[in-house]
């Protein structure tokens, strides 16, 4: 009979554990793209979202006069690296969702086509730089805040002072981006 409960006990064991592995590894499979690593599991990560949202979709803000914060970015941006967790920090702070539109994909492929660009450009070319070639270019990180259908403000990059392909932004750095997210979430409220 002690055999019998001790087979039992250990069975019992070491399916808890297998269920264990389990749940982590699907919670971890069920993170958003936008979800970073060590804040993918995080009870208080529910208080605000990064939605991934179609170039469509973005354009509908405007065209349908709707509100909201567009981040346009793609995840092996060095910038959009650096300015994410910055971003997402200050809008869970502020109760914020974040409308996320990627822009290129892991092959740095373009997702939105030339025709969809004309479409937006008109919305957001305040937010826009031109290129070496003098064309107005989407360049990315772009946070934006959309009230019925009109950027009321928004942030190009990160810093002057910083450029991702040289090095990781500094505390100041950091500190003064915060601000200038800070700043745009007061606005989306």
């Amino acid at each position: 009979m002690k055999k019998l409960l001790l087979i039992l006990l250990t069975l019992t064991l070491c399916a808890c554990q297998t269920q264990t592995k389990s749940t982590a590894s699907t919670s971890k499979k069920a993170c958003d793209v936008t979800s970073e690593e060590e804040t993918c599991n995080s009870k208080d990560d529910t208080k605000t979202t990064f939605k991934e949202i179609s170039f469509d979709e973005a354009i509908q803000y405007f065209t349908q006069e709707k509100s909201g914060v567009l981040y346009f970015g793609y995840s092996s941006c060095p910038w959009c690296n650096e300015a994410k967790p910055i971003l997402k920090k200050v809008a869970k702070e502020n109760g914020i969702d974040i409308q996320y539109v990627k822009v290129r994909d892991e092959e740095k492929n373009r997702l939105y086509t030339d025709d969809q660009k004309v479409i937006i450009e008109p919305y957001i070319q305040d937010y826009m730089s031109s290129n070496d070639e003098g064309i107005l270019t989407l360049y990315v990180p772009l946070v934006l805040v959309v009230k019925d259908g009109k950027v009321i403000d928004g942030h190009e990059g990160t810093l002057d002072s910083h450029d991702a392909t040289e090095r990781k932004m500094t505390n100041d750095e950091k500190e003064q981006l915060t601000k200038i997210y800070t700043k745009l979430m007061s606005e989306a409220n």
